[in-house]
């Protein structure tokens, strides 16, 4: 692992290099959850690189110092007013120089780039895929939620797939249900898994079901869709 830094020795990212040089390259950028830091987050992006093998993996630091934790937040969570839209929207622009600057180290494209966002970075990582469009093809937001509201005409070009837990007591999967309608309705193509049992936390199983839909979206028409069993999941798609 390799981490980034500015001259003033602030973290911009920690990179994780390649399992195999042989499998396809692709560049998985991670969004860490609230009060989080990049090292607690790398089994995240550990476990999602041993589906993605010839992918570099790199986990973006957040901003700002938590006042809940030891860790970092993205943006200032308290006061749902309208400032917030505001500071989720400069996280989003500050992450996709940080991504533009990845692409460019690794020489891979938007179109070869997944963005994995978990809470407040899942809430990034949406709002990010609506104002840089090309920063990625595909977004993973694990109980994210919308910024603000889509605005009539948006076009919305990369694949969103939202996951969330059923029995989430910090960010209700309310939101991921609501966002989903939202972007469906604006033309999207967005899914939507609501994980039975499964409570504010990013563990293996929702690894697999994220990586499983990153999958079908990279080989989408090449092979029949997977469907998971009812017990673990339900899910709504637009495809």
């Amino acid at each position: 692992m390799a981490s980034h830094r500015r001259d003033r020795g602030e973290q911009l990212w920690l990179q994780l290099p390649t399992i195999s040089g042989a499998a396809p390259r692709r560049l998985l950028i991670f969004l860490h959850g609230a009060g989080s830091s990049p090292e607690a987050f790398a089994p995240v992006a550990l476990a999602w690189q041993l589906k993605f093998p010839g992918a570099t993996a790199a986990i973006v630091e957040a901003l700002r110092p938590s006042t809940a934790c030891a860790g970092k937040d993205w943006y200032d969570p308290s006061g749902l007013t309208d400032s917030h839209g505001e500071r989720i929207a400069e996280a989003a622009d500050e992450v996709a120089r940080r991504i533009a600057a990845l692409q460019a180290e690794t020489g891979l494209s938007g179109a070869d780039t997944v963005l994995i966002g978990y809470s407040q970075g899942a809430t990034v990582a949406i709002d990010l895929a609506r104002r840089s469009p090309g920063a990625c093809a595909i977004v993973v937001a694990y109980a994210g939620r919308l910024a603000r509201p889509v605005r009539e005409g948006e076009t919305i070009a990369p694949t969103i797939h939202l996951i969330h837990g059923e029995l989430d007591s910090v960010v209700p999967v309310a939101h991921s249900e609501r966002a989903f309608r939202r972007l469906q309705a604006a033309g999207a193509d967005v899914s939507m898994d609501i994980a039975l049992d499964e409570t504010h936390s990013l563990g293996q199983a929702l690894v697999n079901l994220g990586t499983t839909r990153v999958l079908q979206t990279v080989f989408r028409g090449r092979r029949p869709k997977k469907r998971f069993p009812p017990s673990s999941h339900r899910s709504e798609t637009l495809q």
